[in-house]
């Protein structure tokens, strides 16, 4: 896996991994746009869609629709590390979903890769190389 940085201007930084390019910007106490998307925000986008990759693959296992279904997150971040103090994972069923599956389906939401990395410390070097 890899992925490369670049600076298209002084207030945006994008990313590019096997062809999908992510931009985003600096908080706005740091001169960002409100609006723009921080990198917390992909990180969030990262858990939901994992988790939601693995709610849907045990929904349609068992024929269930998934067109009703869906995952929400909400965190919060502490005010002084700015890091994840806690994040909580909602997943939404269809009115049909038996409360006999309830618990195997959050098991099921567990087994996202990205969750598993939160509390997971990979090994992380940094060098530094000259164009």
């Amino acid at each position: 896996m890899q992925a490369e940085v670049s600076f298209p201007s002084p207030t945006r930084i994008q990313a590019t991994s096997k062809g999908l390019t992510v931009e985003v910007g600096p908080p706005p106490d740091r001169g960002g746009d409100p609006e723009s998307y921080g990198p917390f925000d992909i990180l969030l986008c990262s858990l939901a869609t994992c988790t939601g990759f693995q709610v849907a693959d045990f929904l349609r296992e068992r024929g269930f629709d998934t067109s009703a279904a869906g995952v929400r997150i909400q965190a919060e971040r502490g005010a002084e590390s700015h890091l994840l103090e806690s994040v909580s994972i909602e997943i939404v069923v269809p009115s049909d979903f038996p409360e006999k599956y309830r618990e195997a389906i959050i098991r099921a939401a567990g087994l996202c890769f990205i969750k598993q990395q939160l509390g997971s410390k990979p090994e992380i070097s940094t060098t530094v190389t000259g164009i």
